[in-house]
Formats: C-alpha cells, sequence, structure tokens
C-alpha cells in the first residue's frame, strides 16, 4: 500500500499535531475525562455540528450529570434536548443506555470495548471514541470525515462504505502516536471540519498539503 512507503510519523502525524496546537477548537467534553460527559457528547455529535451541540450539551449535563440522574428522568424531558438536535428518536435510545449502565455497570461506563458496544446506540466509532478521549487509549477513531482525510491524503477510494473498510482502519491507526491519541484524532476531525470540508476544501491552509494526493489532482 501506499502509505507504508510514508514515513507516516514526519509527513503526517507530527504537523497534524502542531497545526493542532494552534488551530484546534476547544469544547467542554474534550476537557473532560469523564467518560460519561464523552459518552453524551459523541451521541449528540453524530451528525450533528459540534457549535449546534454545545449549548444543548452543556444544559444536559447540567440536568443529568451522572447516568443515575438520567436514568430516572422522564423520557419526555430527554426528548426535550435531542429534539432542538433533531435527534429525537435518540432519546429513547440515550434512556435505555442510562438504564443499562446503572443496571449492569453501577452506573459507571465501562472501559473494556466489547462491553461498550453492547450498549444501546454504541457503536465502534463511539467506543473507540470514548477510550481514546477519555481513557487515552491508543486507538483511533475513524468516522467518514476521517475516511475523507484519508482518502484524499493517500488517494484511496474506499470499497463499500469507507468506516468499514480495513484499509482506512489500518492507515488511522498507523497514525496514532503513543500517548498522543487523543490530541491526533481530534486534530484529524478539526481537519475536517475547518480545511478538509466536503466541498471547496481550503488547500493552501492545510498542513498536510505536499503530500495529499487530492491536493495534486487538484493542481494538474
Amino acid at each position: 500500500m501506499m502509505f507504508m512507503s510514508i514515513d507516516i510519523e514526519k509527513f503526517i502525524t507530527l504537523p497534524l499535531l502542531e497545526w493542532y496546537k494552534v488551530n484546534g477548537r476547544n469544547y467542554p467534553w474534550r476537557r473532560s475525562r469523564d467518560p460519561y460527559k464523552v459518552l453524551i457528547a459523541e451521541i449528540m455529535l453524530q451528525r450533528t455540528k459540534a457549535d449546534q451541540v454545545l449549548p444543548v450539551y452543556l444544559s444536559f449535563i447540567r440536568d443529568f450529570p451522572t447516568a443515575q440522574k438520567l436514568s430516572e428522568a422522564p423520557l419526555e424531558k430527554i426528548r426535550s434536548y435531542f429534539d432542538r438536535l433533531g435527534l429525537m428518536w435518540r432519546a429513547e435510545l440515550v434512556k435505555r443506555l442510562a438504564g443499562e449502565l446503572v443496571s449492569k455497570f453501577q452506573g459507571r461506563v465501562p472501559d473494556d470495548r466489547r462491553e461498550l458496544l453492547s450498549l444501546p446506540s454504541v457503536g465502534e466509532y463511539m467506543a473507540d471514541a470514548v477510550l481514546s478521549f477519555s481513557r487515552g487509549k491508543d486507538v483511533a477513531v475513524v468516522d467518514a470525515n476521517v475516511c475523507r482525510v484519508i482518502g484524499r491524503i493517500f488517494g484511496l477510494k474506499p470499497k463499500g462504505e469507507a468506516r468499514r473498510d480495513p484499509r482506512f482502519r489500518e492507515i488511522a491507526q498507523s497514525m496514532v502516536p503513543r500517548d498522543k491519541a487523543r490530541e491526533l484524532n481530534w486534530a484529524i476531525i478539526d481537519l475536517a471540519a475547518l480545511i478538509c470540508t466536503p466541498k471547496n476544501p481550503r488547500h493552501d491552509e492545510c498542513p498536510l498539503q505536499e503530500i495529499c494526493s487530492f491536493r495534486k489532482t487538484q493542481k494538474a
């Protein structure tokens, strides 16, 4: 594979980390190491812009600071938050999630990937996000946005859905530095949101422009 011939740390990981120091976005869920708060944020962030999530998240965490409090809340009250995000259908899943955290894990979010995946509404991306962002595990988080960045850098076309293509996960994991997984994951997420956008990417501001296959095709 093409990526095997590139010094990943020198040409991708380190430039991304340097870029993130200056340009990374600052959200309260990134400052927290509480896996419950990280999990709630990730549920809200699915298919929703972070700036839209921010006020809803702050109010939600204030009202339901623990899984125990959330499990005791009326479903209609939970729905009122997710309705503001256009995700009202997620409210019932979140209610079930809180119930299982209380009944199976004494109100704590597990740090075992298989146990995380057993929870309602928790898929591979969310499980990895909790492990990386709250536990500091050296795992890559891979969603459609991360795959867009990887695909453009390496000129890689997905086989089916990109986030389920093992090549994208292999590359993403190869980029993760020891003890700085959360920063690197956030850097890619922010690069996808701010620079490597689906339309009209800002090539001249990208820290990876010199090695980006997509950039080269645009200049040809």
